[in-house]
């Protein structure tokens, strides 16, 4: 069961990772449509941290802008998911014992 776990943790892992890189990628796209200086040492960070500063790309194009939403919803979804499956599989290990 364990190893069942550990392999539902990498994939939700894996998902987070990509739903971080398509968000960050997309948040990119959006601060370009509304002219922001891309090459700006604070637009790289707010890139970065998209997630914290997704407030910035509201009046943007609605298109970016949901897939942007979308990749946050996945973000999360994710890590809550992951560390449910942390606690189910520490709970299934201190059973089986």
């Amino acid at each position: 069961m364990g190893s069942l776990a550990i392999a539902m943790l990498i994939l939700l892992l894996l998902g987070a990772a990509a739903s971080w890189i398509v968000g960050a990628v997309y948040y990119a796209r959006s601060l370009r449509t509304l002219e922001t200086a891309v090459g700006e040492p604070w637009a790289w960070l707010s890139i970065i941290a998209w997630p914290f500063t997704t407030k910035r790309i509201a009046t943007a194009s609605t298109e970016t802008a949901s897939v942007v939403n979308k990749a946050l919803v996945a973000l999360i979804v994710c890590l809550t998911l992951g560390v449910t499956t942390i606690s189910v599989s520490t709970n299934l290990n201190r059973i089986a014992k």
